[in-house]
């Protein structure tokens, strides 16, 4: 059985598009390969480098004398080392320091670390808790958000 004229007048216009848009699509891809720039420029960093950070502690309502845990997960937008890293604690009716063990010289970079830092709170009351580092110039930087404990 032999195909009928309206099919065959399809098949030629279907195959006339087809050699028509092959040069077409050639030429578009010629132009967009000759002026499109082969290489996206990038910004540069600001002068601060971002530090990431969150700061979990365990247990979460520990009583006095008890050994806290404090699990900090930490990643920065560039290699960079910190000087000194801690987490500063304030008790919030005195204002008094109550940090953990600073680490010295620490290398943080854009994969996320996972660090542990360990001390023990001898009164009860309220503390606020964030993550501090210190760069070159002597100066601390307290990251948000500063969490609350109570220590029974």
């Amino acid at each position: 059985m032999a195909p009928d004229t309206e099919t065959v007048q399809s098949l030629t216009r279907t195959r006339s598009l087809l050699l028509l848009g092959a040069p077409l699509l050639v030429a578009v891809l010629v132009v967009v390969l000759l002026t499109g720039e082969r290489d996206v420029p990038v910004a540069d960093l600001p002068a601060t480098p971002t530090v990431v950070a969150a700061v979990v502690l365990e247990p979460r309502i520990p009583e006095a004398g008890e050994e806290v845990v404090a699990r900090v997960t930490i990643a920065a937008d560039r290699p960079i080392t910190v000087r000194a890293l801690t987490v500063q604690v304030l008790k919030r009716t005195t204002n008094t320091s109550h940090d953990f063990p600073e680490l010295a010289d620490h290398a943080l970079g854009t994969t996320t670390q996972e660090l542990t830092f360990r001390r023990t709170f001898d009164t009860p009351g309220r503390y606020t808790y964030f993550l501090a580092y210190r760069l070159d110039d002597g100066q601390w930087v307290r990251l948000k958000p500063w969490e609350t404990v109570t220590v029974r």
